[in-house]
């Protein structure tokens, strides 16, 4: 299904016609691409024990033992200990990760509990690559006529560059949240209010990547959406609460603030963090951040239909976040296939570019980082892009009223 909400003036990339030398370009940025992506999983299948995994697995382990709250450092080192093949360091201050994610994410590695450590990130590398190859599927089929070797590109671009691959590297689990909000956006066009709101709180398992989005629908007055969103928020909280009681869920509102959190983070709080050693002066920078974004979704609330609004909504979650970290640029890939379908090889280029940027990634004390910087500006010029070509809303709004009218003629029936 196309994505809505663009107008098809002018003519197309995709109007290029199939010579050799632009297929043979589209192909050769796929296979780098697919290459890169794959040098990113040999680095967790030879190092599984410094990969983000290896802290979801103690979690869970500890938890499961009841060693205490699983947000205490003593505990996650304790946890290391019961994970087959891990090699724990002497101290909680060696752990290399840190699990602050909520609690209800432990159950990710439960599958793997009884497996040998290198063996489980084997095959969660093999989850994470179906799951995005599941994200591809549901890119894909918003092309809008482009050729299948174009698309092949487009979505490498999208998926596999090299800032996206650290969830490889790391074997964190993104792609399968991606795949969730995407599976969310398809539910939007459908006019499927309380699937897609359900879905979409699902992604607030990191709520740093909706906040944005729940903001947006409420503008755009999709009502049962939204409630359906805060309903399964509400439900997911108290299952968190549920599994460790509320002064551990305090701790991990703790543990996920601290300033160290603040300085990995992809998103401009992250510069701020880094420059003034504040998490303060990064917290203020992040409340000014969202505001402006509010503002901006505002202003441009009537230019596009509710499913591009939440890709926009979603991208800019990504590059203002507190605590939006590297791999999180694959939630870029909505608003990036809505750019794709007019301009693909813009987003080609960008992919590469991206890919650049993690391979220039300052060392050192320097406050600003490539790989924050660029997609701040990929994310501006893509919004810029999308609102300037953007259909009005109303188009969209008479196809949803159009559905509730079938709906209720059914019903009837």
């Amino acid at each position: 299904m196309p994505f809505s909400g663009l107008r098809a003036s002018g003519t197309p990339d995709s109007a290029i016609p199939h010579r050799r030398p632009w297929a043979g370009a589209a192909i050769a940025s796929a296979a780098g691409s697919i290459a890169i992506a794959v040098a990113a999983v040999r680095s967790a299948v030879v190092f599984p024990q410094v990969t983000d995994f290896v802290g979801v697995a103690a979690t869970h382990q500890a938890q499961a033992a009841g060693i205490g709250c699983i947000y205490s450092r003593a505990v996650q080192l304790a946890g290391v200990h019961l994970v087959p093949g891990a090699v724990a360091p002497p101290a909680a201050a060696g752990i290399v990760w840190h699990f602050n994610e909520p609690p209800v994410l432990t159950v990710l590695a439960a599958p793997f509990s009884r497996l040998q450590l290198p063996v489980a990130v084997d095959l969660w590398e093999v989850v994470l690559f179906a799951a995005l190859a599941a994200c591809a599927f549901l890119l894909w089929r918003g092309r809008a006529g482009l050729p299948a070797w174009l698309m092949v590109a487009v979505v490498a671009a999208l998926l596999l560059n090299e800032i996206a691959n650290t969830d490889f590297s790391l074997a964190q689990n993104d792609p399968l949240l991606l795949l969730i909000a995407l599976l969310g956006i398809e539910m939007l066009r459908r006019h499927l209010d309380v699937a897609a709101g359900i879905l979409i709180g699902v992604v607030a398992l990191k709520p740093q990547l909706v906040f944005l989005v729940v903001i947006a629908l409420t503008i755009h007055q999709r009502w049962r959406i939204v409630a359906a969103c805060a309903a399964t928020i509400a439900a997911i909280g108290t299952v968190c609460v549920l599994m460790v009681g509320p002064s551990c869920g305090l701790q991990w509102l703790g543990s996920a603030t601290q300033l160290g959190e603040f300085q990995i983070g992809i998103g401009l709080p992250g510069t701020i963090a880094r420059w003034t050693m504040s998490t303060t002066a990064a917290e203020l920078a992040f409340v000014a951040l969202a505001l402006a974004a509010v503002v901006l979704l505002v202003l441009i609330r009537t230019r596009v239909d509710t499913p591009v609004f939440v890709a926009i909504a979603l991208a800019l979650a990504v590059v203002i976040g507190l605590h939006t970290l590297a791999y999180e640029v694959l939630f870029l890939a909505p608003l990036g296939m809505v750019v794709a379908v007019s301009k693909p090889w813009i987003v080609i280029v960008t992919g590469w570019v991206f890919t650049l940027a993690q391979v220039i990634y300052p060392r050192g004390s320097d406050p600003f980082l490539a790989t924050e910087v660029v997609p701040f500006v990929a994310v501006t010029l893509a919004v810029v892009f999308v609102v300037r070509r953007g259909a009005p809303r109303r188009l969209d709004q008479e196809t949803a009223a159009m559905m509730r009218q079938q709906h209720d003629l059914v019903a009837a029936i």
